[in-house]
């Protein structure tokens, strides 16, 4: 609870409440009615504050706790005088995804005053991330508005996770077909020729595959883990680079939609036939094991939070020690480079574009010189442009 108190109107008051005590009694009964009132009227107005506060009641409903892509949340307040009398004014205050609201409380119970105030709404949630709804304070004042009471309210907050499609074991073509994807399942052990991806030395791991010639360079002690024959897996990386400025633009979010709905769909299919992937973010270089269904739920359930506001560029994806697919809004200028280098050594990462509508015509264009490369080193890798303006039909259309 929060309490406000208006020190100009306080002093004025106080110093009408001076006077007229100076003064009390001088011109009669008057006088003396006057010189009590103010004092007498501070306190009723408190005691009147705090009764309406105990009368006062709010309600709030939402119509699913849990809501998809594309659903829409009904959201109601109900504001009530549970009293019998007029009560003391004050503001509902709310929240609802781009905007702030008020709703007077229902003084009632005189004329042409309504003893509740209700009010009802439809939150429209077009894209995955957060949407924060609800009340967020109540004010009451006094009649004079010399003291203010606040109580805070936590908004609820509504996690819409990205939209999951069902993918064709087509898809399988794109993984690694030799190596663990597991860290540490094969480190100093497996097929020595098949070697996976390096990882940094843990205290339980044994010092038979060592990589001196990594350790020597980095400074970190690294390790080998080598993986067995017919094995498969993939890293993939989701580059957080914004393709905005505006945090809430639609074409930045109908970007990311398509490029978070097409890597969980990916990551979906692939944990419901336990094939491992490593799962990368920005400009992270550790990354983090998806095994199974219920490591790939735990992330899934998380990946509101995987906001795209990095610019680190997403090099796990053009690491020459693993197989990776890279889902990204960025230019593909800023890949052109790296992206030519590792296709002399047949080692280019899997590529989902998906730039913003605006850059889309430009971008493709960009987008065509680099696949004439592409077919002159015989490259069998994805490389998909996705035009947000077809929606989320690219997703299946590029693992067709």
């Amino acid at each position: 609870m929060r309490v406000r108190i208006k020190w100009i109107q306080l002093f004025v008051f106080i110093s009408l409440c001076v006077i007229l005590a100076a003064f009390g009694g001088l011109a009669g009964f008057f006088s003396l009615f006057l010189s009590v009132l103010l004092p007498f009227y501070a306190v009723f107005a408190i005691l009147y504050m705090i009764v309406s506060w105990r009368k006062y009641a709010w309600y709030q409903s939402f119509s699913t706790n849990h809501p998809k892509k594309g659903e829409s949340i009904q959201f109601d307040i109900r504001l009530t005088n549970d009293g019998f009398f007029p009560l003391s004014g004050g503001t509902c205050c709310f929240v609802i995804p781009g905007k702030e609201m008020k709703l007077p409380m229902p003084v009632g119970f005189l004329p042409g005053l309504s003893p509740r105030t209700t009010y009802r709404t439809n939150i429209e949630c077009p894209y995955r991330g957060t949407y924060t709804v609800g009340i967020r304070s109540i004010i009451l004042t006094t009649p004079l508005g010399i003291i203010q009471v606040q109580i805070v309210i936590q908004p609820q907050v509504f996690y819409v996770l990205p939209e999951l499609f069902v993918l064709d074991q087509s898809v399988e073509k794109y993984m690694t077909t030799t190596g663990s994807m597991i860290p540490g399942e094969k480190t100093g052990a497996g097929d020595n020729s098949i070697f996976e991806y390096a990882q940094p030395l843990q205290a339980e791991m044994s010092a038979k595959g060592i990589l001196w010639k990594k350790w020597a360079a980095t400074g970190i002690p690294s390790v080998a883990v080598y993986g067995e024959a017919r094995s498969k897996g993939i890293s993939i990386v989701i580059d957080l680079y914004p393709c905005s400025e505006k945090a809430e633009s639609e074409e930045k979010l109908a970007c990311e939609d398509i490029l978070m709905s097409a890597a969980f769909s990916l990551m979906q299919y692939l944990a419901s036939r336990k094939i491992s992937v490593r799962f990368f973010t920005g400009g992270d270089t550790k990354g983090i094991v998806i095994d199974g269904e219920e490591s790939f739920k735990n992330l899934y359930e998380r990946s509101a939070n995987i906001i795209f506001s990095d610019r680190s560029f997403p090099s796990a994806a053009f690491d020459m020690e693993s197989s990776a697919m890279l889902f990204s809004a960025r230019p593909i200028n800023e890949l052109y480079d790296i992206y030519r280098r590792n296709l002399v050594t047949k080692t280019e990462p899997h590529l989902f574009l998906c730039p913003p509508e605006s850059a889309f015509e430009d971008e493709n264009a960009r987008c065509r010189i680099l696949q004439d490369e592409r077919i002159k080193s015989d490259s069998r890798t994805l490389f998909y442009v996705a035009d947000v303006r077809k929606g989320s039909g690219e997703i299946k259309n590029a693992f067709h």
